[in-house]
């Protein structure tokens, strides 16, 4: 507009169809700084805290499940005459690390479809582990959460088993973050549920530790949580609200006796 102002009459008058989109797009900027429109981090604290997304019946299905395998693997440590067998089915299409990195598309997991199994090649998934890794011999299992605040189960493959307590304990631990690269969905042969499966390890690219979510609210996943578990010393929480979900809905109790070694 300046420039208008300043443009010599011998030359054609200039004219731009961006500036009405401009002057919109600076008007909202100027409104978020003042307060007037949530920023996108407020927006997203907003959700996490709405009681009808932690209550999500499919959220609170993938918890208790989780928490219940974690509970039975604590008993096989606790008792070593117990024993725990697990096997897999290999697929008949193996997900692989995409031989470049440009050009990748974001996906989330509402984009991928739950009821068939397929490879989304040339996708980028991002996620945040949410939970405590488990070994599943010749696998590890976690529970992630994408940008949207959907969660699913991630099932590992293909990581070298020596190294599977060193990436259970300092690799996938809760509030890290990682990049799947050619995600793939694979539904399970003896519950016929869905999960997302990695193949190649190479697709997993971990994101540094300032990105990690730290004090991360074991409801709801909302980072700086103030609020700790009087029993186990471990679980943390944003507010009063999401403990008393996580404990009753997400069956916190099962898991809440000791950190498991």
């Amino acid at each position: 507009m300046e420039a208008e102002k300043l443009q010599l009459p011998c030359y054609i008058p200039y004219k731009s169809g961006s500036k009405t989109i401009l002057e919109a797009f600076l008007n909202v900027i100027n409104l978020c700084k003042d307060g007037g429109i949530q920023s996108e981090h407020t927006q997203r604290s907003s959700i996490r805290h709405n009681s009808a997304h932690l209550l999500d019946p499919r959220r609170i299905e993938l918890f208790r499940e989780h928490r219940q395998y974690l509970s039975s693997i604590q008993a096989v440590i606790d008792n070593n005459s117990l024993v725990r067998l697990t096997s897999t089915n290999p697929p008949r299409t193996t997900q692989k690390k995409p031989k470049k990195l440009t050009g990748l598309k974001s996906i989330t997991l509402r984009e991928m479809n739950p009821t068939k199994n397929h490879i989304y090649d040339g996708y980028v998934l991002s996620v945040t582990i949410i939970e405590q890794a488990l070994s599943f011999k010749p696998s590890i299992l976690l529970l992630v959460e994408d940008d949207n605040l959907d969660i699913e189960r991630l099932f590992i493959y293909g990581f070298n088993e020596a190294d599977g307590q060193h990436l259970i304990k300092d690799v996938f631990i809760i509030g890290n973050k990682m990049e799947i690269l050619n995600p793939s969905i694979k539904i399970g042969t003896k519950d016929l549920k869905p999960g997302v499966r990695v193949d190649d390890f190479r697709s997993i690219i971990m994101q540094d530790d300032t990105e990690k979510v730290i004090k991360i609210c074991r409801c709801c996943g909302q980072a700086n949580a103030m609020h700790g578990c009087d029993k186990c010393k471990n679980a943390r929480y944003c507010s009063r609200e999401c403990q008393v979900i996580d404990w009753k809905e997400y069956k916190h109790k099962l898991i809440c006796k000791k950190v498991m070694q």
